[in-house]
């Protein structure tokens, strides 16, 4: 909790530096103003993309060049059920044909 206290007083500190001595809950809105423009920013920048399976194909190529990162990968399987599966960046070193 000290940590966050912390970092909220360095922003007081950073404010009052640019902007002169401001009120407590002017400051305290300018943050949270501030806090709700980067959640905004954060959902308006995430992106679902659907890419249908083929038969016998275990790795696909995802537009990386477009994304920043995967949070989350699911397909719909035969019971109509979303199962989570683990997002490998490589294909691995070890084939099928052992």
């Amino acid at each position: 909790m000290a940590a966050k206290a912390q970092k909220v007083r360095d922003i007081v500190g950073q404010v009052e530096h640019a902007f002169g001595r401001q009120s407590h809950t002017y400051l305290m809105q300018l943050i949270n103003d501030g806090l709700n423009e980067i959640a905004n920013t954060a959902l308006d920048n995430v992106i679902r993309e659907e890419i249908p399976l083929e038969k016998d194909r275990r790795f696909y190529d995802l537009k990386e060049d477009s994304m920043i990162d995967i949070h989350r990968v699911e397909i719909l399987d035969s019971d109509l059920k979303w199962r989570a599966i683990p997002v490998s960046r490589n294909q691995p070193e070890i084939g099928d044909d052992i």
